[in-house]
């Protein structure tokens, strides 16, 4: 009997701590923390706030590059033959690249045709309209299944970058839902990347094989070159 309460003892504590670490199944950002005014005197914003949503590119006209994005749960292909139940953009993954030169205006229609959980689309290390970050919970709601969301931005950089779902980013990037997006610099075709390798290594993509492929071949699991 002594045994049983002295095994309570040390394990109830240690499982109620464990209990209490668990994230809840749902929280809002809102409810997160408090307002840091620096320490100097508080302010009243002499200005109403202002909504995410209209933090998007205002530049009128037809877009210079435009595409659409269809996401969908489907069956992908690895290098190596297996199957396994992902996630694909436009029926396969990686892909599509995106090419556009530096200054144009990109607009990119995101339709979720069987993506349960929603999905977005964020541009990783590109300057974008908070509007158009693609964070779902922060910067816009996921697309649900049916949906569509369209992303609309000018490129002011130069190289060669990537795209991503952000909404349950652990799980939907790991099975296929991302890309690269490639800026040149205006009329310079010499910054062009005539081959693009995406792959990945490990459990998720890998950064260093969006680059320029000098002679193609099958880095991981998974690679794409085109």
């Amino acid at each position: 009997m002594l045994a049983i309460l002295a095994a309570i003892a040390v394990l109830g504590p240690l499982g109620w701590l464990w209990q209490a670490s668990l994230l809840p199944g749902t929280y809002s950002m809102m409810d997160m923390g408090y307002a840091d005014h620096g320490g100097g005197p508080h302010h009243q914003m002499s200005t109403p706030g202002r909504s995410v949503t209209s933090l998007t590119d205002t530049t009128p006209g037809a877009p210079d590059v435009a595409l659409t994005l269809v996401a969908r749960k489907e069956k992908v292909r690895l290098a190596s033959g297996r199957e396994i139940d992902g996630y694909t953009l436009n029926g396969s993954s990686p892909r599509p690249v995106i090419r556009a030169s530096q200054g144009q205006l990109i607009e990119v229609r995101l339709v979720n045709e069987s993506v349960p959980g929603g999905v977005t689309l964020h541009w990783h290390g590109v300057n974008v309209p908070n509007a158009e970050d693609g964070v779902a919970g922060a910067t816009q709601d996921a697309v649900r299944p049916g949906g569509e969301f369209t992303y609309r931005f000018r490129v002011t950089q130069i190289g060669t970058f990537w795209y991503h779902s952000h909404q349950v980013s652990h799980e939907q990037v790991q099975r296929g839902l991302f890309g690269a997006l490639v800026i040149n610099r205006p009329g310079d075709a010499s910054l062009d990347v005539p081959r693009l390798c995406t792959s990945t290594t490990g459990n998720a993509p890998s950064m260093g094989a969006l680059a320029a492929c000098r002679s193609p071949r099958h880095l991981a699991a998974r690679s794409e070159c085109g």
